[in-house]
């Protein structure tokens, strides 16, 4: 399995390789670049016909490095790239200052394998971008789907709710804080109050056939009502037809109070 650090590292040598002819493409040209990258991606995955090993390591490289090096291109924050998104998850917050990019990175099974570049407009009034590395040796990434924004008096924050695949029916939910620092990412915004203490992130697991009847794909279950500030998540029963749990019609809230993310019910 490749791993996303070892495909961050793969991807900012080969950033050099492409420099001359970055500022020189359109959006739409770029769109097309990356389209045709992705598809060598897929072409050489574990879940096509074409499976091979080297050349879907490579492909996984140029792709990144190619991803990483165009979100470096203020333009290309805004653009919306509509044929790119039929092969992989954009998410964009409300403010447009900030995107997240989902890839399969197509060498799992039942359990998928994720990256992800992060995009955002900075103080400094530049585009920044950096690509995901995992916190453990052979993590699985998640895609985002949804990024909600938060005025707080220190700035805006954005939740970002992305889904991670662990096989066929377990699946698990989070919805995670982000805040623009400077020209910094901060991963790490602990605002929501639990018995534990303070954290940046709120997630659950379930069976994803408690929920396969919803006609949405990717199936959503977080929300967050902008005008009373409240985040909910849904409660996950045991249930001995569904081992990984039953996601019910229930949900546990959590509101900003101001200051912290605080459970009202």
């Amino acid at each position: 399995m490749k791993k996303l650090l070892q495909i961050g590292l793969a991807a900012s040598f080969l950033m050099f390789a492409f420099a001359p002819s970055v500022f020189a493409q359109s959006s739409a040209q770029i769109e097309k670049e990356l389209i045709a990258a992705l598809k060598e991606v897929q072409k050489y995955g574990t879940y096509g016909g074409g499976h091979d090993e080297e050349k879907l390591s490579k492909a996984q490289d140029v792709f990144a490095a190619k991803i990483l090096k165009y979100t470096k291109i203020a333009s290309t924050l805004s653009y919306k790239f509509t044929a790119l998104a039929d092969d992989m998850y954009i998410a964009t917050s409300e403010d447009g200052k900030f995107r997240i990019y989902s890839w399969d990175l197509e060498d799992g099974g039942t359990m998928h394998f994720f990256a992800r570049v992060y995009q955002y407009l900075a103080t400094d009034g530049k585009v920044h971008s950096e690509i995901e590395k995992p916190t453990e040796e052979g993590e699985a990434g998640g895609f985002a789907h949804d990024i909600f924004t938060l005025d707080t008096r220190d700035g805006k924050v954005y939740i970002v709710c992305s889904t991670f695949v662990g096989s066929s029916k377990d699946e698990f939910q989070s919805a995670d804080l982000y805040k623009i620092e400077g020209e910094k990412l901060n991963d790490d915004v602990k605002l929501i109050k639990t018995k534990s203490g303070l954290t940046s992130t709120l997630g659950f697991g379930y069976d994803f056939f408690s929920v396969v009847d919803r006609k949405e794909r990717p199936v959503k279950l977080i929300s967050f009502d902008q005008k009373t500030k409240t985040l909910k998540i849904p409660v996950v029963i045991e249930d001995t037809e569904l081992s990984s749990g039953r996601v019910t019609k229930k949900f546990i809230s959590y509101r900003f109070d101001g200051t912290y993310f605080v459970k009202v019910n």
